[in-house]
């Protein structure tokens, strides 16, 4: 991730700027919800035209978290012809725009995360717990939910184990948009 310019860091000021896990998507939303025109220029010009468009396009027709008038203006933008989804379907302007909080399903992104991180296999990271492959992934799958104490040695572990080529949700991403 890029260094974030003072004014853009202050957008986001409940995350720490510093981590460089902090969510592309989520400085991309502070940016679109309450940054000035500049900003906005920033955000095209440093993550690109079809990764924002890409965050507008999921908030615009899925969660629907930017403002309404903020919502609005982009779709009126990228959307001409498609009116925002409450006015297509009436039922639509009183659907949830929230996703229920799942801890088993957080847990469970965590486990994976934790994994992914060290370019270990199953078997292996299941090893170094102390766990068997077949139990590892009952965690990672959300079948079967582990202690805290099993979940916070297995992120220990990610960190003391981490892989410089380990696939992570980010690097995944950048490699699509560099290929």
């Amino acid at each position: 991730m890029p260094a974030l310019p003072d004014d853009v860091a202050a957008l986001v000021w409940n995350y720490d700027t510093a981590d460089p896990g902090i969510s592309d998507e989520v400085v991309v939303m502070a940016v679109l919800r309450v940054g000035t025109w500049d900003q906005i220029k920033w955000a095209f010009a440093t993550y690109g035209r079809d990764f924002v468009v890409g965050v507008i396009e999921r908030d615009y027709f899925g969660m629907r978290t930017l403002p309404l008038s903020v919502r609005n203006f982009w779709g009126c933008v990228f959307w001409p012809e498609s009116p925002p989804p409450e006015y297509a379907d009436p039922k639509e302007r009183w659907r949830p725009t929230r996703q229920p909080f799942d801890p088993a399903a957080t847990v469970a992104g965590r486990m994976a995360a934790a994994l992914a991180s060290t370019g270990l296999s199953q078997r292996q990271f299941a090893a170094l717990l102390g766990t068997s492959q077949s139990r590892l992934s009952s965690y990672i799958n959300g079948r079967v939910m582990p202690s805290a104490k099993l979940l916070v040695t297995a992120e220990h572990l990610a960190k003391r184990e981490r892989s410089p080529t380990a696939v992570t949700p980010r690097s995944m991403m950048l490699s699509n948009e560099i290929g």
